[in-house]
């Protein structure tokens, strides 16, 4: 979902928007690995909250989906302000209301950070969520790039049906989560 949401972003208004959700996204999960690095865990995320997680996200996910296509996949050449959510605030969101953001974070991330503790010590869990926060710069601005200077790019009507293929795709995941976390019991 925050790769769509990238590649969506970038998409509409440029490698700028789309670098703009990117930071927004990065400061978040950053903010997020670095602290599970430094030690910071609250708890693991139980089944109840991962539920509420799939449904608020999904729900963002086909809100994002609704103004996508209400936006008849206009690219936007202005920096005129909208009534909608800035890219940064997107981002994030992306992030925050992500389930397997979650999950990464309690399966992956934090086994990785006690082993990397264990052997080399706090600044070896910090240098661990470093390197976990470089590739996902990496990946993720190729997305923006992708997005920004390629595909908006191409003719209009491959821009129009790529623009339907991501916002039907954010709802199809919207979608799924909310029915995952409507009906998990």
């Amino acid at each position: 979902p925050v790769q769509a949401v990238l590649l969506a972003e970038s998409m509409r208004g440029g490698v700028a928007r789309g670098f703009r959700a990117l930071g927004g996204a990065s400061l978040t999960f950053s903010a997020l690995l670095l602290s599970l690095a430094l030690g910071l865990s609250i708890a693991t995320p139980g089944a109840v909250t991962l539920r509420i997680l799939q449904i608020l996200g999904g729900t963002f996910l086909v809100w994002l989906a609704v103004d996508a296509f209400r936006s008849g996949h206009e690219i936007d050449e202005t920096s005129a302000p909208r009534r909608s959510l800035p890219p940064i605030a997107r981002g994030s969101l992306a992030i925050l209301l992500n389930p397997g953001a979650w999950l990464f974070l309690g399966a992956v991330a934090s086994p990785l950070f006690t082993e990397a503790s264990r052997s080399a010590g706090r600044a070896g869990a910090l240098l661990a969520a470093m390197a976990l926060i470089a590739g996902l710069a990496i990946g993720d601005g190729i997305i923006v790039l992708l997005g920004g200077i390629g595909l908006r790019r191409a003719r209009r009507s491959v821009i129009v049906w790529t623009g339907h293929i991501l916002a039907a795709t954010l709802a199809a995941l919207g979608i799924w989560l909310v029915v995952q976390g409507v009906t998990r019991s």
